[in-house]
């Protein structure tokens, strides 16, 4: 090992024990490991960069990266020694031009015109710093004049010594790591990036990564895009996604692989043991992890951890987990890397693993993760991220999860899964081990530590099948709660939707007191505030979070496109709760409040933005919908919109003559029975939705046989129509009567076909009611229905089944 090398982990350890002075006895990462000598040389020199070797004069030099074309028009380029054989970076200073056409993709399309008010991605540039494993360096030393002699400027060096370091705090990118992945792991085609600075778009970066790592691990960005172009808003302490892309051959296919395609490994098996004794701030971790290899030759393989903690003082820096020792299940120390700000690590195995071999990693991390809850509850602790708190390798794993705490005799602890053991810790008389265990694989999982008291029911159902119920509440002296309120709505709940749904999988159900103002829905355990207040708000979340058991933990959605499966699905589960619960308020009153959401103009940075929420993007957008120009998009659009979308579904597969929904019930329980313990996307969700709708009485009444243009129009757009009913009543003979008129549907492109079955309700003398459906098609659908009377009153959808901007009715 070089001295330089022992120098530079000596000085990251001493700025840990700065960060974090609870682990003061960190020992030297030199010391720790002993990391082999291959990998940690090709890291140096990967991380140092500014020792420039060659330039090279270039001139209308064409770079193209995917969809990505970089012009270097006029300047010189500069490249250090090879690293590994080759040269992994360089820097270019000069002037430029950087050119992308968004994919044929419309949410992407549109994506760009309003971050850019463009329609591609253009900009021009004078400084460009890039570091890659592909064939970057030899492209630039065909097409440019070698020049000799002149040694870099300093400017030269700070440019590319300023980009790892900058990358780290801003995105949580190792880019040393990731391009070391590549080397070790022999990845063909190679990952590639360019900063490009000093144009009209200012500092800007573009990441094509063929293996899809950096948008997964850095941007949760996993259906399959390997191309993200982005910039750091120092305002918002977050990147703008100004447009993420699949391979241009994924398009001409027409279709791509999911990112978790290439994941390096599979996690069969997840034990964590963790150390709670001093929960104020520390939590101490080994997490074992039995592993399989995916891939042919694997020799380095990334895990995220913390990658949620935030850049605002200096959160991912200074509360991250930091891994103190990797080792193999036989005791091998194995090297491995992590800096300050990056959101996870990279391990280097011993040797190439083959496809199908199995490994077992222990790893060891310490940091202060902990956060306390607010005053009145002091001494209650969770992680700060209820998600990024243990490694994990790929976009959310499912795996068994084994759960151990050793903390204070006055503390309890409360995780996922059964409790398994509670007793006294091995070598000590003050600490208590308490483990949780979860044999279903799963994909989440939380803990919370503090001075719970459990509360117990039963949840019974009708088949005599018994379902254990928990509340881990605090003690009345902190905080008055009714936990027998709680306990009865997480029996109805979670009963209710076993019928609706299919039967509740797993052996217990809990809940757990955490005080802020939102809830989580893990498998067996939701995370909820003091909900004891007996409305249709309580009734609506204790529900919402209860669903979550079957969408999200049950089903996960397939990438962050089908995150509405999830959010959507659980907002809608709790209008229908509502509608069983609250007789005062109905499902109406939270349909009402949620469409009013989708007309509200987004927040910006600076205000209140214009247009309407609706209009930012469609569902299938996920969490990019929420950018420094529609704050608000994501909840309103993946929580609310998408509620009024399923609920629209829950329509169409209801027979309009009796009422009888079980055959859209019939669809869910038939989803969750298909994905159980997996994760599905929304085409599949339509499949499976296509395979139901044929026999439904709308289907056969108006002649659809699928529900591809459903999909089409609410769920890939974003329009809001509105729809106006003009009609009268005219006599007809022998004493019965016709309505005759028209359906408008407005704030549609023109040229849109836009269908949708809308209800018509009629209310004739004495108290009766008739219902019709009407297949609106187009701009203007005319009406001419038969009626037994003249109607008192004629409604056009009067129980907000259709979602519309406004829906009314004219009598003429």
């Amino acid at each position: 090992m070089s001295s330089h090398l022992i120098c530079r982990f000596s000085m990251l350890r001493s700025a840990l024990l700065l960060l974090i002075p609870a682990l003061s006895a960190i020992p030297s990462r030199a010391n720790q490991s002993q990391p082999a000598l291959e990998a940690a040389t090709v890291y140096q020199q990967l991380q140092n960069p500014q020792v420039l070797e060659k330039s090279f004069h270039l001139e209308n030099m064409v770079l193209k990266r995917d969809r990505v074309t970089v012009t270097f028009t006029n300047g010189v380029v500069y490249l250090p020694a090879p690293v590994a054989g080759k040269v992994r970076s360089a820097v270019f200073i000069g002037s430029g031009k950087f050119q992308s056409a968004p994919p044929p993709v419309n949410f992407e399309q549109e994506n760009v015109r309003r971050m850019l008010k463009a329609d591609d991605v253009e900009s021009d540039f004078k400084t460009a710093v890039l570091r890659f494993t592909d064939e970057t360096a030899d492209e630039f030393g065909k097409a440019g004049f070698l020049q000799g002699g002149a040694a870099a400027s300093p400017a030269v060096e700070h440019l590319a010594a300023e980009l790892e370091p900058r990358l780290l705090k801003e995105t949580g990118t190792n880019i040393s790591a990731r391009q070391l992945e590549s080397i070790l792991d022999r990845e063909s085609p190679g990952v590639f990036l360019i900063q490009l600075d000093g144009g009209k778009r200012g500092r800007f970066s573009y990441v094509f990564d063929p293996q899809a790592h950096i948008p997964v691990t850095s941007f949760g960005i996993n259906a399959g895009e390997k191309g993200i172009i982005f910039a750091y808003d120092d305002v918002a302490f977050s990147n703008d996604v100004w447009m993420a892309f699949e391979a241009e051959e994924d398009y001409v296919r027409g279709r791509s692989l999911y990112s978790d395609a290439y994941n390096l490994a599979d996690t069969q098996r997840c034990v964590l043991e963790l150390d709670l004794t001093e929960p104020k701030k520390v939590l101490g971790e080994i997490a074992k992890l039995d592993m399989v290899s995916r891939v042919e030759g694997l020799r380095a393989i990334f895990f995220s951890v913390g990658e949620r903690l935030g850049i605002r003082d200096d959160e991912r820096r200074k509360k991250q987990l930091y891994l103190l020792s990797a080792n193999l299940s036989g005791g091998a120390a194995l090297t491995f890397f992590q800096e300050p700000w990056e959101g996870g690590f990279t391990v280097v195995l011993p040797k190439a693993m083959a496809v199908g071999e199995k490994f077992s990693l222990s790893l060891a991390l310490k940091g202060e993760f902990m956060m306390e809850s607010p005053n009145y509850l002091e001494d209650t602790y969770f992680p700060r991220s209820s998600e990024a708190w243990y490694p994990r390798h790929g976009y959310l794993p499912r795996c068994p999860f084994d759960i151990s705490m050793v903390h204070r005799k006055k503390d309890r602890v409360v995780s996922i899964g059964e409790l398994v053991r509670e007793g006294p810790a091995p070598n000590t008389k003050d600490s208590v081990l308490t483990e949780f265990r979860m044999e279903q694989p799963v994909v989440l999982a939380t803990f919370a530590v503090g001075p719970y008291e459990i509360h117990k029911d039963i949840a019974k159902e009708d088949d005599g099948k018994q379902l254990p119920l928990e509340f881990y509440s605090m003690p009345g002296i902190r905080k008055a709660i009714k936990e027998d309120f709680i306990l009865a709505e997480m029996s109805n709940s979670v009963r209710y939707f076993s019928k609706l749904f299919g039967e509740y999988p797993y052996p217990l159900f809990r809940g757990v007191y955490h005080p802020f103002n939102y809830g989580q829905g893990f498998p067996t355990t939701i995370m909820i505030p003091g909900t004891d207040y007996s409305d249709y708000k309580t009734f609506s979340f204790i529900a919402h979070e209860t669903s979550h058991q079957w969408w999200g933990d049950m089903v996960l959605w397939r990438s962050y496109r089908d995150q509405w499966l999830s959010e959507g699905f659980a907002d809608y589960s709790g209008m229908l709760y509502v509608q069983l619960r609250d007789k005062t308020h109905s499902e109406k009153e939270l349909i009402e409040q949620a469409r009013e959401v989708l007309k509200a103009p987004p927040r910006t940075l600076t205000g209140i933005g214009s247009g309407r929420l609706v209009d930012v993007g469609p569902l299938v957008m996920g969490y990019r919908l929420e950018s420094r120009e529609t704050r608000g998009a994501y909840s309103a659009l993946i929580y609310k919109k998408g509620a009024l979308v399923l609920r629209m579904m829950h329509f169409l597969f209801t027979d309009p003559a009796t009422g009888d929904g079980r055959p859209f019930f019939d669809l869910m329980s038939d989803f969750v029975k298909r994905y159980k313990d997996g994760m599905a996307s929304t085409e599949q969700f339509f499949a499976v939705a296509n395979e139901h709708v044929k026999a439904t009485p709308l289907a056969q009444r108006h002649g659809y046989t699928d529900l591809n243009w459903f999909y089409r129009q609410w769920v890939a757009q974003t329009y809001l129509p509105s729809y106006q009913l003009s009609y009268h009543i005219e006599n007809e003979p022998g004493g019965a009567f016709s309505l005759k008129g028209e359906i408008t549907q407005t704030g549609l492109p023109e040229g849109e076909n836009w269908f949708m079955p809308i209800p018509l309700v009629f209310h004739f003398p004495g108290g009766k009611v008739s219902r019709a459906t009407i297949g609106v098609h187009g701009a203007k659908t005319l009406v001419k229905l038969a009626l037994p009377a003249r109607p008192e009153k004629v409604e056009l959808d009067p129980e907000l089944w259709i979602l519309s901007e406004k829906t009314s009715t004219v009598k003429r």
